[in-house]
């Protein structure tokens, strides 16, 4: 008597049930890998771009620069003295709320205090800007800001 099963040997050209669940997961989650700002429950302000402090010593001597960001409530979002070389400059910091205010100052009395209000052009195109501060040579604080 003839049986209509097949051996199992012409079952090998169709994929299994596992294979093609297993696949179709792969696809799905590549797929949907560059959406995932568009899901519900994301932030965007927590994708930006963490801001830093940049400091530059514009004096022919070492020099000691503090620097303190604080936000709104006056809590410390950065804390940190720099030590550096003349005619050098220096980036750290991952600050992720925004300031509000940044202090800077020397152990030989020179300080600036300043309100973080970036007014870049248009152009710049940032979301969150940088802070930058500058001592230079005739003991005064610059501040500024970049992308």
């Amino acid at each position: 008597m003839p049986s209509d099963r097949q051996p199992a040997s012409g079952r090998s050209s169709r994929p299994d049930r596992r294979r093609v669940l297993a696949s179709l997961g792969a696809v799905a989650t590549v797929s949907t890998a560059g959406c995932s700002g568009v899901l519900p429950g994301n932030d965007p302000s927590s994708a930006a771009e963490p801001i830093e402090v940049t400091v530059e010593n514009r004096t022919t001597s070492t020099a000691e620069i503090a620097v303190r960001v604080v936000d709104s409530e006056a809590t410390t979002l950065f804390s940190r003295v720099f030590a550096l070389e003349p005619e050098t400059l220096i980036s750290r910091g991952a600050i992720e709320t925004p300031p509000a205010n940044v202090h800077a100052f020397t152990p030989n009395g020179v300080a600036r205090t300043w309100r973080y209000d970036p007014d870049l052009p248009a152009d710049f195109e940032c979301e969150r800007e940088d802070v930058g501060l500058t001592l230079h040579q005739d003991g005064t604080i610059e501040p500024w800001y970049k992308c």
